[in-house]
């Protein structure tokens, strides 16, 4: 029996050491999806804008500041089978309904949507030290739908396609984290900024799969 017992418990440090190799690095939030929803398709609603990075024992989160109680934290975490613990004297905890290799998924609590995140590869890292948005308007091509964006300040932004009932202006937060340059919006998906070629700004959403878009400044 005792030799059993050991063995359980190896077998539960080994799976957790494992998974704590795999969350190594940055991930941001892709999309949610209701349990009962076997397709796993996306929730429709306001974006997703969170991002993750797991590093030698630290959980560092940071989430758009106009919409949540927090903005940023930074804990340390442990892994209990296929519970993440956050050691912040509080016993908070996210428990997991998968982690591979690219992706993981939060299971929902209360009857909350679970929440898929994926992992950003460095090549998504920004490339370049000359992006600057204040001030500008680009075209964006998005999906079936182009848009023209000016930004106003460093956080107000118009839409001519895609403004509020309520108002042209929106919120945005453009933050860096790990080395990756993201855009939040009140609207889109967040923008992974990559690179600047002559007038385009090359961007990446991360959603079900990536897509790769093109913000062309215009006068």
């Amino acid at each position: 029996m005792r030799k059993i017992f050991l063995a359980i418990i190896l077998s539960s440090i080994l799976v957790s050491c494992q998974s704590d190799k795999i969350l190594y690095g940055t991930w941001i939030a892709a999309y949610q999806y209701h349990p009962n929803d076997s397709l796993k398709k996306p929730n429709n609603g306001r974006p997703f804008n969170e991002v993750i990075t797991f590093d030698n024992g630290i959980y560092k989160i940071k989430s758009y500041k106009y919409w949540m109680y927090y903005d940023q934290r930074q804990e340390k975490y442990s892994l209990k089978g296929k519970r993440l613990m956050i050691e912040n004297g509080e016993n908070n905890y996210e428990d997991f309904l998968e982690v591979k290799k690219d992706s993981f998924v939060f299971i929902g609590k209360s009857g909350i949507s679970n929440s898929v995140y994926k992992k950003l590869a460095d090549s998504l890292k920004n490339k370049s030290s000359d992006i600057k948005f204040i001030g500008k308007r680009f075209i964006r091509n998005y999906k079936k739908l182009t848009d023209t964006i000016k930004f106003i300040n460093d956080s107000v932004y118009i839409s001519n396609s895609l403004a509020t009932s309520n108002s042209d202006f929106l919120k945005y937060e453009r933050i860096n984290h790990n080395g990756f340059d993201i855009l939040f919006t009140e609207i889109y998906p967040p923008f992974i900024i990559k690179n600047k070629n002559s007038q385009d700004i090359l961007i990446s959403t991360i959603g079900t799969k990536k897509e790769d878009y093109i913000l062309k400044e215009i006068e």
